[in-house]
């Protein structure tokens, strides 16, 4: 029974090490990510700091979602961001799809990898050009299926710890499911077989 305990410590120390590995390859996403974001503000004239609303008053540009794909297209980077989004979400998909052994565990992946993606992305932005400066900035989230903005705060604070909570949460059970069973088994408290009775 030893060795069926040992075995279900092992998984759940194997399960951190992975999730380890893929907090860095999230983060290390999060950094490319923000650098793109960077490079493109600066090329495009966007004064550090500012806020997107801020920066298309600044041009006398309406801020909407028609107004922000206009902008792109002004520029000619708007199937070039299009694509950029397309290949970002598929690469943290083909990450997940790989790696992970159930449906369970890939959805798990993807969800955390996402979440730290972003979080780190806006820390990086933060260090880099001084955006967001607070919580309540109005942010371009995605430009895919339709371009959408809101606050940093709601990325920030709820949608992506709520997304990495779940995504934990999705990972870390079947292991405590099965450390739970390994645990009753060697207890002698594995469930009785149909026509077998209690001693």
């Amino acid at each position: 029974m030893k060795s069926q305990v040992g075995f279900g410590s092992a998984s759940a120390s194997g399960l951190w090490v992975r999730i380890l590995w893929w907090t860095v390859f999230a983060a290390a996403f999060g950094y490319v990510e923000a650098s793109v974001v960077a490079y493109l503000r600066r090329v495009t004239g966007m004064r550090p700091g500012l806020d997107y609303p801020a920066i298309f008053a600044v041009r006398h540009a309406p801020f909407g979602s028609a107004g922000i794909v206009a902008e792109l297209h002004r520029y000619g980077v708007l199937e070039i961001e299009l694509g950029r989004e397309a290949a970002t979400l598929l690469l943290l998909l083909g990450a997940a799809c790989a790696a992970g052994r159930s449906f369970r565990e890939r959805l798990g992946i993807f969800g955390y990898t996402f979440a730290i993606w972003d979080l780190t992305y806006y820390l990086y932005l933060l260090f880099w050009i001084g955006f967001p400066r607070h919580l309540q900035d109005i942010d371009i989230y995605f430009l895919l299926p339709v371009a959408s903005y809101g606050p940093v705060w709601f990325p920030v604070l709820i949608c992506m710890p709520a997304i990495l909570i779940a995504s934990l949460r999705l990972m870390i059970a079947p292991v405590r499911l099965a450390q739970d069973k390994l645990a009753d088994e060697s207890a002698g408290n594995s469930p009785l077989m149909p026509g077998q009775k209690e001693v």
